[in-house]
């Protein structure tokens, strides 16, 4: 929705980024009163467009608030309570996205993206502990972290072996922000496409037909059964939940590899 918002250019509306104009008086200037005009008409979409991108079952709820930025935080204060019931989730939605499930490097990283917006939603006091004294607050996803996502599901294939090793260096992960990282994905994958004379526009990776989906229908070496795979990602989560842990145990974890103790 904030996307689309963007797209429209009322994202400010919202945000307060735009500030509010006062109806001009009378005597206003012609060019206040076209300010005020442009200012209205730009809030009118802003608001119809927030209305429309919801369930109608919901609809009725909001239809009655005016103000496109109230709307908009009461709507985000609704998804944010209810996304910090779930944060968990949202870490093992993130632990199995796999690039060869999304057909390309950009599908990928969007998943992803979407997935740790939702997560830092979450950033504050945990509203499911009333007690002052055992609340605890939710940090938003670290860099590091993010970057993790964005490495860990990757496949460890010849194409993108050497790639991963570099990307895994210590001073790799631990200077660069997760949108270097998608550039440097995204020019990966212009150059695996070249190499096997693919259009630029074309999928990378097939969707999964079969058992073993993306390596042709054959399990990968050092593939992991599914309870395997559901053991790890509880590990991993629980590790996270006690303590804050660098992007090279990260990288490590991905491998199934013990993170180092504090």
């Amino acid at each position: 929705m904030a996307q689309l918002l963007e797209q429209k250019q009322v994202y400010g509306i919202i945000t307060g980024y735009d500030d509010k104009l006062e109806e001009p008086a009378a005597n206003a200037t012609t060019t206040e009163q076209a300010a005020f005009k442009d200012w209205m008409n730009r809030h009118g979409v802003a608001r119809s467009t927030i209305l429309v991108g919801m369930e109608p079952r919901i609809q009725a709820e909001y239809t009655v608030v005016e103000d496109a930025k109230t709307l908009w935080e009461k709507l985000a204060s609704a998804y944010k309570s209810k996304l910090k019931l779930n944060i968990f989730e949202i870490r093992e939605d993130l632990w199995i996205i796999k690039l060869q499930d999304c057909g390309d490097v950009d599908n990928y990283t969007s998943r992803i993206n979407r997935k740790v917006k939702d997560y830092n939603l979450c950033a504050g006091p945990s509203t499911t502990d009333t007690d002052a004294d055992t609340a605890k607050t939710i940090a938003k996803m670290s860099e590091q972290e993010h970057i993790f996502y964005l490495l860990r599901g990757i496949p460890r294939n010849d194409e993108w072996k050497v790639f991963l090793e570099l990307m895994m260096d210590k001073n790799a992960t631990m200077t660069a922000t997760p949108n270097e990282i998608i550039t440097k994905l995204v020019e990966k994958e212009a150059a695996i496409k070249r190499e096997n004379g693919l259009a630029p526009e074309a999928l990378l990776f097939a969707k999964k037909s079969g058992k073993g989906g993306g390596n042709g229908g054959k399990a990968g070496k050092g593939s992991r059964s599914p309870q395997r795979e559901r053991e790890m990602i509880r590990e991993i989560i629980r590790t996270i939940g006690k303590r804050r842990i660098s992007g090279n145990d990260f990288i490590a974890s991905s491998e199934g590899i013990q993170p180092r103790t504090a």
